[in-house]
């Protein structure tokens, strides 16, 4: 190996290392506000959901041995665990969210007022389950307004908890799995 290019490296190298040291705080301190997040629901495990919607319900709760999940009503039905462990851990780990509006006076322009559907969800060491009311979705179609029961504020939330929901009603009714 000729001296030259070796001499470059290294010159490139001691003009690069400050650079890296004076960024790796800017690093840090985004990797640490990240770690402060807490979930919007503040659940630490989820025993149990009940989804309505219209006038069909249907609730998921966990085993006996607390590793999965099991469909109990309406009996006799399925839904794959798969599906119920993706829900649970999309609301576990649903981080802050867009609030729309503090005060909850007009929750008709965020159909809010009929709900599409209602979560109630019971969790580890809450003593009351969390209720959640699912509205319309938003102008660009990519969230879903939502109030939590007791909180004055509308919050928008990603599709991906409607897109569930419509899954677990659509096993329930045996539109899915056969032809999937």
């Amino acid at each position: 190996m000729r001296a030259r290019p070796a001499i470059l490296y290294t010159v490139v190298f001691f003009i690069l290392l400050p650079l890296y040291f004076w960024t790796l705080p800017t690093i840090k301190q985004a990797s640490s506000l990240e770690q402060k997040e807490e979930s919007l629901l503040k659940l630490s495990g989820i025993d149990a959901i009940s989804i309505t919607n219209g006038t069909e319900t249907l609730r998921f709760k966990k085993t006996g041995d607390g590793k999965l999940y099991q469909l109990v009503e309406p009996s006799g039905k399925f839904i794959p665990q798969d599906l119920m462990n993706a829900m649970v851990q999309l609301l576990l780990g649903q981080k802050s969210v867009e609030v729309i509006s503090e005060n909850s006076q007009d929750v008709a322009q965020f159909g809010l007022d009929h709900p599409r559907s209602e979560m109630t969800i019971e969790s580890v060491g809450k003593p009351q389950p969390v209720k959640i009311a699912f509205g319309t979705e938003n102008p660009t179609h990519t969230a879903i307004y939502a109030q939590i029961e007791g909180v004055p504020k509308v919050f928008l939330l990603g599709r991906n908890l409607e897109y569930y929901q419509q899954l677990m009603f659509q096993w329930v009714e045996g539109k899915q799995g056969k032809n999937a």
